[in-house]
């Protein structure tokens, strides 16, 4: 496990084998998944499957959709960073989740803000979006906080997504 990043309260990490369990019981959480993708709660397989599939690309890239910890107390919190996306694979989907039981407390906004610079210092990623469900109202307190702009609309899963990012620093 490589340590990428440190603030007042959380360690931004590479994934490792010991972390399975504690996603999957995160991914387990109807309310955790109800704005990720067709908003019903995954398995085991799917938590070892992400697991795996980010220790992988953190050893072939570097960056990942990298753990999130908390500092004091070690425990994973959930994930924050980035994954290629767009048609031509040029577009980098910032996105997180975490555990119910951090939310509400500006673990969120510290993340993002860490690995969004993190993203753009250390790994130099251009053209970073994000995407939501509109009614996600925590995500779209993210991308205000952020400094994201409104860039379209489309849809998944029969559901509208709205896309910021960052147009001006493509």
């Amino acid at each position: 496990m490589e340590i990428l990043a440190r603030t007042k309260r959380l360690t931004i990490r590479s994934w490792d084998e010991t972390d399975i369990e504690t996603y999957a019981a995160m991914v387990a959480d109807p309310e955790v998944m109800k704005h990720i993708g067709e908003g019903q709660p995954r398995g085991r397989d799917y938590a070892e499957e992400f697991v795996h599939r980010m220790m992988e690309l953190f050893e072939k890239r570097g960056w990942i959709r990298f753990a999130v910890e908390h500092a004091e107390s070690g425990e994973l919190m959930g994930f924050c960073g980035f994954e290629t996306a767009g048609e031509c694979g040029d577009v980098q989907d910032f996105g997180w989740r975490f555990a119910r039981k951090f939310w509400g407390a500006g673990y969120g906004t510290e993340a993002v803000l860490c690995v969004l610079e993190l993203g753009r210092s250390r790994y130099d990623l251009p053209m970073i979006e994000s995407k939501s469900y509109p009614e996600n109202i925590g995500s779209m307190k993210l991308f205000e906080k952020m400094g994201m702009s409104f860039l379209r609309e489309s849809e998944e899963f029969g559901r509208r997504i709205v896309h910021y990012g960052f147009p001006d620093k493509s």
